[in-house]
């Protein structure tokens, strides 16, 4: 049977915490909210024109025949998520390109474009590639914020990604003023990382790495308990986010503080250091030392 090539826009939604519901309220009743929260997301998406795909655990498949009904839905996703739902929140990515569809399912690399838009969004963000935001009507172009570039897996180049803004209170509206990766003293934020003789600066040309066991990671951690791909820092809106992606967790310590991270996030501030999969002391060798300037 012959798969035919066709273009879709192709979004992911992902109810953000999911982790820390299971952990709170039990499997049957987290289980029961996550449901709900996809039966509303699944409804969206079918009356903005799309069809479901499929769901993965917390997170939602979709393609649509337009960039333009796919941004609508996703921000109609978004503000549902606000106007109350048990206060669930969500991240969404999206991307138009070309797809292959065998036995009900999509392949190909819009759909993996669309899965990174998805990791880089946080929680109540859309996130998009410039390709994509550029085919938009003027309408929607204009509530597209770009952010710069990034590294996508399987992609020889870094891509233009962008926010679609769907908030509309002053806070929002006063943001553009400072550049993303910006100052308000118009210097451009910097992050070095040193870790084992390694070091690495990320700033808006580039804005993000991955640091973990694997020797693909532009910094490499040599330590049983680090995972392979074991956590993301990137600039987004102005601050270095470091994102936990392991199985072992991320410990930062900063401000004086010891934070946790288990597939969640924060931002980094200051100087301090992070270690993979345990606790460490600053001068430990398999920390990671960081400094931001903002």
């Amino acid at each position: 049977m012959t798969s035919q090539p066709l273009f879709l826009a192709v979004l992911f939604a992902d109810i953000s915490g999911s982790t820390r519901l299971y952990d709170t309220l039990g499997d049957q009743i987290a289980r029961a909210k996550i449901e709900q929260c996809l039966t509303l997301l699944d409804g969206i998406a079918r009356r903005h024109g799309g069809e479901v795909i499929k769901t993965i655990g917390d997170e939602i498949m979709c393609g649509f025949p337009s960039a333009a009904q796919a941004v609508e839905a996703a921000m109609a996703m978004q503000q549902t998520m606000v106007d109350g739902n048990g206060g669930q929140r969500i991240r969404v990515g999206l991307h138009f390109g070309e797809v292959i569809r065998e036995n009900g399912d999509i392949f190909g690399d819009a759909v993996n474009v669309a899965a990174r838009m998805a990791g880089l969004a946080a929680a109540d963000q859309i996130m998009t590639t410039r390709q994509t935001a550029d085919s938009l009507p003027p309408a929607l172009r204009a509530s597209i914020r770009y952010l710069g570039l990034t590294t996508v897996k399987g992609k020889r180049e870094d891509i233009q990604i962008c926010e679609a803004i769907w908030k509309t209170d002053a806070e929002l509206t006063m943001m553009p003023t400072t550049l993303p990766g910006m100052t308000r003293g118009g210097r451009a934020a910097s992050l070095t990382l040193n870790h084992a003789g390694q070091q690495l600066t990320l700033t808006p040309q580039h804005p993000a790495t991955v640091v973990g066991r694997d020797k693909t990671c532009a910094m490499v951690v040599d330590d049983p308990l680090a995972s392979r791909h074991h956590a993301r820092i990137e600039l987004r809106n102005g601050k270095f986010i470091l994102a936990d992606q392991s199985t072992n967790g991320t410990y930062l310590n900063q401000d004086g503080k010891t934070i946790f991270l288990h597939r969640e996030e924060i931002p980094l501030t200051g100087s301090g250091i992070f270690s993979l999969g345990h606790n460490s002391k600053p001068d430990a060798p398999e920390a990671v030392q960081y400094c931001c300037e903002y």
